[in-house]
């Protein structure tokens, strides 16, 4: 019954999450996703243009250039292939990573909404955040990698169980990891260590799948719809990539009020007023 009350609780947080945004002035800070998304693309689609022009001019076996010139243009052509490669085809992950600060911030204001609570610039600490927030995210990685591909698929493998059943745990699994790295934002403000994290989390995983849960759905279903056009397909191709960290990290930190009242913090400042977000 626990786990099913996490689960509404972090639906309802993406609901609640819309309110906040829009009666608090957040979007404003949705134009720097949208900015450096473009900017990323931009270089991209640049050294995907050099690394075309570059090959070509490999192929063109001009014995003129000589042995040594000949091996730079190849290093030339890979070096080009690899930038494109992560500005292009794994935009997705370079956002989120760039976006790391920003979205502890947003975090830290939405709690702000919701509590009075402040917590007062600390560079050192902010660096400290964003390090752990991409640590965080990289040992997820790790740990459902590690689940899925050394583990649940060759138990399959070995019992023949059907590729669909795979698939469906699969994502299953994603949505718990997705769900654990935005609350772990809440919990680095709460100086909970990463083992601390852990376990909180494992008593609240119905909190992780939900809103880890519809962070993906952020990603799958709007690639899923066919469009002839270019940019349309562009746009919703990476839909979730402009809008999921987003929503999930002002979501997550909703749903860590309700579940255990931010107000009770010990590491942050109070206002003397506050927006309170209805339950």
């Amino acid at each position: 019954m626990k786990f099913n009350k996490e689960i509404a609780l972090g639906l309802k947080s993406y609901k609640d999450s819309i309110s906040l945004i829009l009666t608090n002035g957040f979007l404003k800070y949705l134009v720097i996703p949208v900015i450096l998304f473009g900017i990323l693309l931009y270089f991209g689609y640049q050294f995907e243009t050099l690394s075309h022009a570059t090959e070509n001019s490999a192929e063109t076996k001009d014995h003129s250039l000589g042995f040594i010139g000949r091996q730079w243009l190849l290093i030339k052509v890979q070096f080009f292939g690899l930038l494109k490669f992560l500005f292009v085809d794994a935009v997705k992950y370079m956002v989120i990573i760039f976006l790391s600060p920003l979205l502890a911030y947003i975090s830290e204001k939405t709690e702000e909404a919701l509590t009075g609570n402040q917590y007062k610039f600390n560079l050192p600490q902010l660096i400290k955040d964003v390090k752990r927030g991409i640590g965080i995210a990289i040992r997820m990685l790790i740990a459902e990698f590690g689940i899925l591909f050394l583990i649940w698929k060759p138990f399959c493998w070995l019992l023949g169980i059907d590729s669909l059943i795979y698939e469906t745990v699969a994502v299953l699994i994603g949505f718990y990891f997705y769900g654990f790295a935005y609350v772990d934002y809440i919990n680095e403000r709460l100086r909970f260590s990463i083992k601390e994290s852990w376990t909180f989390m494992k008593k609240h995983a119905g909190l992780a799948f939900a809103i880890g849960g519809v962070y993906s759905l952020f990603y799958k279903v709007p690639s899923l719809v066919q469009t002839d056009n270019t940019w349309l397909k562009l746009f919703l191709d990476n839909f979730g990539v402009l809008f999921a960290p987003f929503l999930a990290i002002v979501a997550a930190t909703i749903a860590m009020h309700k579940l255990i009242d931010l107000n009770t913090s010990r590491f942050a400042n109070k206002k003397e007023t506050s927006v309170t977000q209805n339950n």
